[in-house]
């Protein structure tokens, strides 16, 4: 394309079916410098006034691009358009998309074919990026180099190359654009080479107020949608599987194949620099995706990350395959191109200051540079207008906030059309993504008094023109859906709308709220979500609920959308049926005033309660336990206040469990024993039951095995007196009966198959009874809990199972039995699976542990499917807690597992290391339970160092 190309016009015809093709098309014809790209109106009858505006358009244009496809050609609009160019002499290019036969209307003429030859091997969704890639990027040829070598080395499988490449700026850096324009420019528009898939996600558009309550479970379902090989990774997507899995999952599928994957704006997913992890990603999902991208060794994707803060998650492989780059301001050169190619007018020197003054800050040069254009002809001399000396004493932010005030100043005394534009740019303020037309027409239905009162009555003609306008001037960007010549989405950089919600929320705080409360009234009755929802169907009512909090309509937030609607009347139908404990914490995080301490006053005192225990669930459901204490705490206090005390006993013996996971044995059993008495006085049966089973549990951890022993047979006398057709404990309450009826038969499997200790015959015969009656109960309580599809109890019940058939087969014979064993691997697959879909990470150590004792006895070792992987993704879940009762017994099940092992793994340091670990562990946290089996132990070491059966640890 000649320079001339720079004052042509394209005109895009196309079928509606046709719409993911044409963002690709629309970026492409812009980066050959198309001076606009006009998409048709295919969804438009030919009878509506519209088609004058269509023909217009094709008038206008220089040449008309046809997508020919089997969609076009039943499209009689299409043909239409097509004839209308050609009678207007234009020229029309047909661009073949499938191999559907070529209609009449393109016969005998020339057509592009741009059919994939290998239509399964290629798949791109990166429409969530393309539209931020600028026509020039100024300045980042350096940054630009190392993606394109990142890229070339993953082409060429090239061992040490980069698996993630790390951008991180403050915002307005040209971090996105940096991405967006090497995507477009290296393999958009050269064709995808080597590419058989890429795929783009914003986290800036997903929708986060604030860096409490992110969540990747929209990427999460959408990426392993795009990914999925098969109809099982499909419906993995879909189900209730836990972040973490679904992150490992879709580490494995992307690194299976040439691909490209783009993680841009990471930064609400990540804790802010105040928090005590600064920067350390709070979602599981994205940890897992990150980490297995690094850590794997056959890996053939590149993925490409933005942020505003480090990942210290990848640290450790900063020098190998995730490297990490700062981006830093532009340089003087850079900077003085950047302006004059705006327009700013200037001397070099003069334009030089202008940049080292807001030290080559991207997004603040080219709002200032713009801004000089419009309201002062270019003239640089002019900038001391906007009163930029106290920008940077303010906020990180500051230049850019000075610029976006003088652009407010000069629209409000523009006239009419300024104080319109004004108005748009108030109205993105509303929002944390994508405003969608629906949502803008429901502002604009009715004047909003401080708000849009200069947008009444106004004509679709001079919308547009006042929507053109911001667009050119950089302060907003238009999206429109193929077939339509209206746009279905307006957009702002994150630092905008943030500028301007500040703004009409404490100018005009009446506005602020009535307009969130219209938004709230839209959204509530546009969506119809249906009985079974998928999470993309209740995205607009978890919006809902940000816009009704915001509005100072929380009760009714609370009440008619995230009770009745997303939680389905106490079914918890988002968090149950579809995993989604990261969205669900998204909108209960709207609910408080001061995350996780204080809900909103203007909520009744038991809904607030009841929120600060939802909002310790999702905490501790995600891995997020030391989060979870406090509103469990808040809650609890709360509901004592109340003498609530049915769901006074409930919060207590949540925050015994949390207690104990964080490893807190002593608050765990005052705790405990507290939901005891509540429990007793609330008069609920089941209540009463289950408490004492969380005391119990409680106790034996503490290592008291004979109070605990007589809370549960307690407990399960009630439980015979209460369901006599269900005379077991059974659920979580009857996994842990079982742990401790099992406790001594699980230390003599330790002493004498890992440890070589074998226990006096006389012990023989109560090992055998203790192992045929949790095989029993087990196979039981299985039957009882499948029929109501209980995913954890069904879990807790197979790894029961497991250990019944792996002690046994230790214990019984001179050699485990393979029927035993291969009983047993059965059994802990289905434990392991089944945890992993119940999404319960405090959980899913316990699974991974016996099945690592059974890999370790029936191999392999190393590799994905090991014992050492299963030790490994165990720690990396305990660590995240902390869980560090499961860090105490990592450490044990590493040194009886691997104590022959000449090579114990170097990431472990050395069997001492950590049988010194677990001591640290069990005395800090009064694990009393596994003093006995640490002592064991630390005496089978001393014996086999002695015996020199031990080698130190050589390799990694």
């Amino acid at each position: 394309m000649d320079q001339q190309g720079a004052n042509r016009r394209a005109f895009i015809s196309h079928a509606t079916a046709d719409d993911s093709y044409v963002a690709e098309m629309e970026s492409f014809l812009r980066r050959l410098h198309m001076a606009d790209v006009f998409n048709d109106a295919a969804s438009i009858r030919p009878d509506e006034p519209i088609w004058p505006r269509i023909q217009q358009g094709i008038e206008e244009s220089d040449f008309l691009v046809a997508i020919v496809s089997a969609a076009s050609t039943a499209s009689e609009w299409v043909s239409r358009e097509v004839e209308h160019a050609r009678g207007l002499g234009k020229t029309v290019i047909g661009v073949r998309i499938d191999d559907s036969p070529l209609p009449a209307l393109f016969a005998d003429r020339d057509v592009v074919d741009l059919r994939p030859r290998h239509r399964a091997e290629k798949r791109l969704d990166i429409g969530r990026i393309l539209q931020y890639a600028p026509e020039q990027l100024i300045g980042r040829e350096s940054e630009l180099g190392l993606i394109s070598d990142a890229w070339a080395k993953t082409l060429r499988c090239e061992a040490g190359r980069p698996h993630i490449l790390t951008f991180v700026a403050l915002g307005g850096e040209g971090k996105t654009s940096l991405v967006a324009k090497w995507t477009v420019d290296h393999l958009l528009a050269r064709g995808w080479p080597g590419c058989e898939a890429a795929f783009a996600w914003s986290f800036y558009s997903q929708g986060t107020r604030d860096q409490v309550a992110a969540s990747s479970d929209a990427f999460l379902k959408a990426a392993l949608d795009f990914f999925a090989a098969s109809d099982e990774d499909r419906a993995f997507a879909a189900s209730p599987a836990g972040a973490y899995e679904k992150g490992q999952r879709l580490a494995r599928l992307v690194g299976s194949r040439r691909s490209l994957l783009i993680l841009d704006g990471l930064e609400p997913l990540q804790y802010a620099p105040t928090a005590p992890t600064p920067g350390e990603l709070k979602d599981q999902g994205l940890t897992a995706l990150l980490k297995g991208l690094a850590q794997q060794s056959q890996g053939l994707c590149l993925c490409l990350v933005t942020t505003r803060y480090s990942v210290p998650d990848l640290k450790a492989f900063r020098q190998s395959t995730a490297p990490e780059v700062a981006l830093k301001g532009l340089s003087r050169g850079a900077g003085i191109d950047l302006l004059r190619r705006i327009g700013v007018k200037g001397h070099a020197p003069e334009l030089a200051t202008m940049v080292k003054d807001f030290k080559g800050h991207a997004l603040t040069l080219t709002l200032l540079g713009r801004y000089l254009c419009r309201a002062f002809q270019g003239d640089i001399r002019k900038r001391d207008r906007l009163n930029l000396q106290k920008a940077d004493a303010r906020s990180a932010n500051g230049h850019a906030f000075r610029v976006m005030a003088g652009y407010e100043k000069w629209l409000s005394r523009s006239g009419e059309a300024g104080q319109r534009e004004l108005a748009i740019l108030r109205m993105l303020g509303l929002f944390d993504r994508r405003a969608d037309a629906s949502c803008i027409a429901a502002l604009r239905r009715e004047p909003i008094q401080g708000l849009t009162e200069p947008l009444d009555d106004l004509d679709e003609e001079d919308w547009e023109c006042c929507v053109g306008d911001l667009e050119s001037m950089g302060l907003l960007s238009r999206h429109s859906d193929a077939g339509s010549s209206h746009f279905t989405s307006l957009d702002a950089h994150p630092l905008l709308r943030e500028y301007f919600g500040q703004q009409l929320k404490q100018q005009q705080p009446e506005a602020w709220r009535t307009a969130h409360a219209r938004l709230f009234e839209h959204l509530c009755a546009s969506t119809k979500e249906g009985d079974q929802p998928t999470l993309e169907d209740l995205q607009p009512l978890y919006q809902a609920v940000a816009h009704g909090c915001l509005a100072g309509l929380q009760q009714r937030a609370c009440d008619e959308v995230y009770f009745a609607r997303i939680a389905q009347r106490g079914a918890f139908y988002a968090t149950r049926k579809l995993g989604a404990f990261g969205s669900d914490l998204g909108a209960v995080a709207c609910f408080f005033d001061q995350p996780w301490r204080r809900v909103s006053p203007a909520l009744t005192d038991a809904d607030q309660a009841w929120l600060l225990n939802e909002a310790a669930l999702s905490l501790r459901a995600l891995g997020r336990l030391t989060e979870a204490l406090e509103p469990m705490r808040a809650g609890l206090d709360a509901l004592i206040a109340e003498s609530n005390w049915k769901q006074a006993a409930i919060v207590a013996s949540n925050l015994s469990e949390l207690e104990l996971t964080l490893g807190e044995v002593v608050a765990a059993v005052q705790d405990a024993e507290q939901s005891v008495t509540h429990a007793d006085r609330s008069g609920d049966a089941f209540e009463r039951i289950a408490r004492r089973t969380t005391h119990a549990d409680a106790l034996h951890q503490a290592a008291r095995r004979d109070d605990a022993m007589q809370r549960f047979r307690e407990a399960e006398q009630m439980q015979q007196q209460d369901e006599p057709d269900y005379p077991l404990l059974y659920s979580v309450q009857g996994f842990q009966y079982a742990d401790l009826l099992l406790a001594a038969t699980e230390r003599a499997a330790w002493l004498g198959a890992a440890l070589g200790q074998p226990r006096p015959a006389e012990e023989a015969a109560a090992h055998r009874e203790a192992l045929q009656e949790v095989g029993q109960r087990a196979a039981q309580t299985l039957e009882w809990v499948s029929t109501q599809d209980w995913l954890l109890d069904i879990a807790l019940d197979h790894l029961n199972l497991a250990r019944t058939a792996l002690f046994t087969a230790l214990l019984t014979q001179a050699e485990p039995a393979a029927a035993d064993l291969a009983q047993a691997r059965r059994e802990a697959d289905a434990a392991v699976s089944g945890l992993r879909r119940a999404g319960q990470q405090d959980h899913l150590p316990r699974g991974l542990l016996t099945r690592a004792w059974l890999r370790a006895i029936t191999g392999p070792l190393t590799g994905p499917d090991s014992a050492q992987a299963d030790l490994d993704e165990a720690w990396e879940i305990a660590e995240r807690g902390p869980m560090r009762l499961h860090m105490a017994d990592i450490h044990l099940y590493r040194v009886r597992l691997f104590f022959r092992e000449a090579n114990y793994p170097a990431r472990w340091g050395s069997p001492e290391a950590d049988l010194q670990a677990a001591r640290e562990l069990i005395e800090r946290c009064g694990y009393g339970r596994r003093r006995e089996e640490l002592e064991d132990a630390e005496q089978a070491l001393r014996r086999w160092r002695a015996a020199g059966d031990v080698t130190p640890a050589t390799t990694a």
